[in-house]
């Protein structure tokens, strides 16, 4: 049976259509929705997908027999990777070598995949596979925390499990020696730079339908200490301004204290504007400029 002239067509322009077309991804990504690090994760993963697929709709053009082929193509694709970088860093993206590296792990899985079998071909195929593999485990990990967290709330962080401590930045360990709740907790070690403390990196976006946040800290030392709690949303990114965030210091004395904040506090805290609580980016403990080193415990922070 032969095709129709639009069927033809449509077999010889589909895909190249559908690659100009997603050209402009590359450069613009404001408007998207990516504000969580599982969408961004999958942004970065279709440059692999992207650049595959740009080495099979050129299969015909391109020859691929042998290594200087293999080579001339991977110079072509690193070069193309150079400018659109540089292009991006020029349209408020960041440059990203990562981003390079993915479009060369797709125009390789192509290249060899599409090749009859032989020694090099299948030692080009085992390499640019496990590379391929890597980048789809890095994006099956970020998956798997994107779940956890989802499915935590009320709950922010209660150290019972130990991939929580991998949502935290900062001179911080996960601990058994004491705990408020539980059998686990956080250790902050905190020093005599301007700020030190604790940031939650990998945290709940959405606050929305809750009324309080809560902590308990544990200060070993019988002399009271100065904490802050810092929360933003994803739109103080923009700015960066003091007076567009919230922050609020209090006194941690000896033993366990019990922190809350109500949200509605946190919610009216930028000036001019409120907090979007469906969009919290940001939530960090500090303390500023301390005398000497100190060390408090986090447990069960929660929302209520």
């Amino acid at each position: 049976m032969t095709s129709t002239p639009f069927l033809t067509l449509l077999k010889r322009w589909f895909l190249p259509a559908i690659l100009v077309a997603c050209i402009p991804l590359f450069f613009y990504s404001a408007g998207m929705g990516l504000d969580s690090e599982l969408e961004r994760s999958l942004l970065n993963f279709g440059h692999i997908v992207y650049f595959a697929l740009a080495i099979f709709a050129l299969r015909n053009n391109l020859d691929m027999r042998t290594w200087p082929h293999w080579l001339a193509i991977s110079i072509a694709v690193f070069l193309v990777s150079i400018i659109v970088e540089y292009i991006q860093h020029n349209t408020g993206r960041t440059r990203s070598w990562e981003d390079v590296e993915r479009n060369l792990i797709g125009a390789w899985l192509t290249m060899f995949w599409l090749n009859p079998p032989n020694a090099q071909i299948w030692t080009g195929r085992l390499i640019a596979t496990g590379l391929f593999v890597s980048q789809l485990v890095m994006v099956s990990q970020v998956s798997l925390t994107e779940y956890r967290l989802q499915n935590t709330l009320p709950i922010l962080s209660d150290f019972e499990n130990d991939h929580e401590i991998n949502w935290w930045q900062g001179d911080v360990s996960q601990t058994d020696e004491r705990a408020w709740h539980g059998n686990q907790s956080m250790v902050v070690r905190l020093t005599t730079q301007t700020y030190s403390g604790a940031r939650m990196t990998r945290l709940p976006n959405d606050w929305t339908g809750y009324t309080s946040i809560n902590v308990a800290i544990y200060n070993p030392s019988l002399l009271p200490m100065p904490l802050t709690l810092r929360i933003n949303d994803k739109t103080h990114e923009q700015s960066l301004l003091y007076q567009d965030r919230f922050n609020s210091t209090f006194i941690i004395e000896y033993g366990w204290n019990l922190i809350e904040f109500a949200l509605e506090e946190v919610k009216n805290a930028p000036a001019g504007r409120e907090m979007d609580m469906a969009n919290i980016s940001h939530l960090e403990l500090f303390a500023f400029e301390l005398d000497r080193p100190r060390e408090i415990t986090l447990d069960y922070l929660r929302l209520k």
